[in-house]
């Protein structure tokens, strides 16, 4: 009798959020569940919306003037539903199919799902961005200028860049670090390696997951592949700023789908079916918290 994994489906899932919450480069950005309504299974959420009134006069005779604070919900449907469906040749050893399965999982969500996910989202932050500009970044001296102008505009909005991600490209970061003068304490090996700038934190970001836009493939015919691709009016970033609260990322895991082979009537295999609900939210009234630097070659 063919082997049934239908008792892993809970766990391989839970495996798979997890991928995808620590492993994107756009974790900074994920929205506080707990102020997520419920999720259907059309991929619509419900969010909150708080209004508070400002501050009145204190009277020392009648003491404080009465305020409301309100909380509505607002269902939003989720614009990207992505899936995918694998199979998975039947074999007599469980405990060989169990971890091939879990594998092809994992290696899946962090090969296809997260670079997809992190694209998406920043190009979603690109169009959205309060500041854009465009410059050819080639020198030390032009990546500290640009990146320093870019802290100034945050500044001047009274924001700490200590609240900050700075996103980068790997060749950023190294204009940057030949801009630094650094120097080699007594006892200390060279290391020219740093986690911050001016506070802010650096995430170094793949190339191929840093556009201003993005095609999602569908999956099928010239398209079979799936996946995403750089759209034909798609430019390379050269960094990009964002503060936490200028956009909210969701993201909705449906339960794997699972069908032994005994059920498969395809091929004697074990099926898997993964779907995704995701969007990426960006608040237009916080749209200069958004500072894109965008790459003229």
């Amino acid at each position: 009798m063919s082997n049934n994994l239908g008792g892993y489906v809970t766990k391989f899932t839970a495996r798979l959020d997890k991928i995808l919450a620590q492993e994107t480069k756009t974790s900074f950005l994920n929205i506080n569940d707990a102020f997520l309504g419920e999720f259907s299974g059309v991929g619509e959420v419900k969010l909150p919306t708080i209004a508070v009134q400002g501050l009145g006069d204190y009277d020392r005779a009648n003491g404080f003037v009465p305020g409301d604070a309100s909380l509505t919900w607002q269902s939003y449907k989720l614009r990207y539903d992505r899936g995918r469906e694998f199979s998975i040749d039947d074999m007599d050893d469980e405990e060989h199919m169990r971890i091939i399965s879990a594998n092809v999982m994992a290696e899946f969500a962090r090969t296809k799902v997260v670079p997809e996910v992190d694209a998406l989202r920043f190009a979603l932050l690109a169009a959205g961005a309060g500041q854009s500009t465009s410059e050819g970044i080639t020198t030390p001296e032009g990546a500290l200028e640009a990146v320093l102008a870019a802290e100034e505009h945050f500044e001047g909005l009274g924001y700490d860049p200590s609240g900050l991600t700075l996103n980068l490209t790997a060749t950023m970061k190294t204009l940057l670090r030949k801009a630094e003068p650094w120097r080699i304490g007594q006892g200390e090996a060279p290391n020219t390696r740093f986690e911050t700038f001016d506070d802010m934190r650096l995430n170094v970001i793949p190339n191929d997951r840093f556009y201003t836009a993005i095609d999602l493939l569908d999956g099928t015919g010239g398209e079979a592949a799936g996946g995403y691709a750089k759209a034909s009016g798609g430019k390379s970033l050269n960094f990009m700023i964002a503060a936490p609260e200028a956009a909210a990322a969701i993201t909705k895991h449906e339960t794997l789908r699972y069908f032994a082979p005994s059920v498969n009537q395809s091929k004697d295999a074990h099926k898997w079916q993964y779907r995704l609900f995701h969007d990426l939210l960006v608040y237009h009234e916080k749209a200069d918290l958004i500072y894109a630097s965008v790459a003229t070659a």
